[in-house]
C-alpha cells in the first residue's frame, strides 16, 4: 500500500513535470516563430536592405587589404571597449 501511494505521487511529479516540459516547448516554438517573423519583416524595411546589401558587397570584398584593415580596427575599438 505505500509503495502504491508513492508509485502514484511519482507518477504525478512525472506528468506535471512532462505537462511543463510541453508548456515549455509550446512557448519556445511561438518565440521562435515570432522571431523568424520579425527578421523577416526588418529584412524587408529600408535598413534591413541596407544592412544585407551592405553585408553582401563586404562578403564580395572580404580578401581585399581594406576590408581586412576595417575589420581589423573594428575588432581592437571592440577590444578596448570590453577590457
Amino acid at each position: 500500500m505505500l509503495i502504491d501511494l508513492l508509485t502514484k505521487k511519482d507518477r504525478l511529479k512525472i506528468q506535471q513535470c512532462n505537462e511543463a516540459f510541453e508548456q515549455h516547448q509550446q512557448l519556445r516554438h511561438a518565440y521562435l516563430w515570432l522571431a523568424g517573423q520579425r527578421t523577416k519583416q526588418f529584412l524587408g524595411s529600408a535598413p534591413g536592405l541596407t544592412l544585407s546589401f551592405s553585408a553582401g558587397m563586404l562578403m564580395q570584398f572580404r580578401h581585399t587589404i581594406v576590408v581586412k584593415t576595417m575589420r581589423g580596427v573594428g575588432a581592437l575599438k571592440w577590444l578596448r571597449i570590453l577590457a
